[in-house]
């Protein structure tokens, strides 16, 4: 909001300047020259005023990719750390409700075997989560830079 207002007060003051011009009265090779530089100015200023809204669109949309990426990974240690305490709640149920030694310890074996193949199969799913993340939010900020270089300014 401050832009547009910064943005409308800068239009009013080139065209108060070109007014200002138009209505003095100079001479007219010292008025044409004038008039050019309030446009050359006017021109100027309204690229710096794009290019800077530009960047502040680029920058809300790093910043809201990195927030999802991280909102997402954050939701995933959630779920998986879920997973893991009703597993291991699970096992000590059963462990509990166990009628031998030996029923205990095949219980307990089993429930270190689901254990690790789970955490095996959990770390592999979040480092790929985690790098498509940052391969989605490394080609934000590439195509900010992209854009950035083209700009007209």
């Amino acid at each position: 909001m401050d832009t547009t207002v910064n943005q409308e007060f800068g239009r009013q003051a080139f065209d108060q300047a070109e007014k200002l011009f138009k209505d003095a009265r100079v001479p007219e090779d010292v008025q044409a020259i004038a008039q050019q530089g309030v446009a050359a100015s006017k021109e100027f200023y309204l690229k710096a005023a794009a290019a800077a809204q530009d960047g502040a669109k680029a920058m809300s949309e790093i910043a809201d990719t990195a927030w999802g990426s991280t909102k997402m990974l954050n939701e995933k240690i959630a779920l998986n750390l879920t997973a893991n305490a009703e597993a291991a709640f699970s096992a000590a149920q059963a462990i509990a409700n166990a009628k031998s030694l030996p029923e205990i310890a095949k219980l307990q074996s089993e429930f270190v075997q689901k254990v690790a193949a789970q955490a095996t199969e959990q770390t592999k799913e979040f480092f790929d989560l985690s790098t498509r993340a940052t391969l989605h939010l490394c080609e934000k900020v590439q195509s900010a830079a992209t854009k950035s270089l083209k700009s007209p300014f």
